[in-house]
């Protein structure tokens, strides 16, 4: 009797592992297609989701200047056509102060590669956003494209 209990036990404790497996790869599954981007429902839903929506693709003009369109210092610029990378932050030691008390001392990093410009988060607490969306890796941003570092909106412009 005491075998039939220990191999049922064994079965139960496989089933239960079996279940949280399952489990943990239907939420990476749906994590998965969450990344991905949503289907289009309607035509509400027409404008895309993408973090690089703002990047429109037949505009392929260079980026002149780095410039501040929303927070503290709304109109600051900075010349980036001949720089090949850009650390924004609160920090004197950062490229292009943003004077935002909710930005990290290196919150962002801006870095050219070939003709394009990404933006990658450098561990900041209130995070980088590409066009209203967090990123937690390096991500295409174009001309016109919005970059919120803390409270400050900036823009890569021609």
């Amino acid at each position: 009797m005491d075998s039939i209990v220990l191999l049922v036990f064994r079965i139960g404790l496989l089933v239960l592992l079996w279940l949280f497996v399952l489990m943990a790869l239907r939420a990476m599954r749906n994590d998965v297609k969450v990344a991905a981007g949503p289907v289009a429902t309607g035509a509400g839903n027409a404008a895309p989701r993408s973090r690089a929506a703002a990047v429109v693709p037949g505009r392929r003009e260079a980026a002149r200047q780095l410039t501040v369109v929303d927070g503290p210092l709304t109109g600051s610029h900075m010349e980036v056509a001949t720089l090949s990378e850009v650390v924004l932050g609160r920090s004197p030691e950062s490229d292009f102060q943003v004077g935002d008390d909710y930005a990290s001392s290196r919150h962002a990093r801006l870095f050219r590669r070939g003709s394009d410009w990404f933006v990658e988060d450098l561990d900041s607490r209130n995070g980088t956003f590409v066009g209203g969306y967090r990123i937690d890796q390096p991500e295409r941003v174009g001309v016109g494209t919005d970059i919120k570092v803390g409270r400050t909106t900036v823009r890569l412009v021609p």
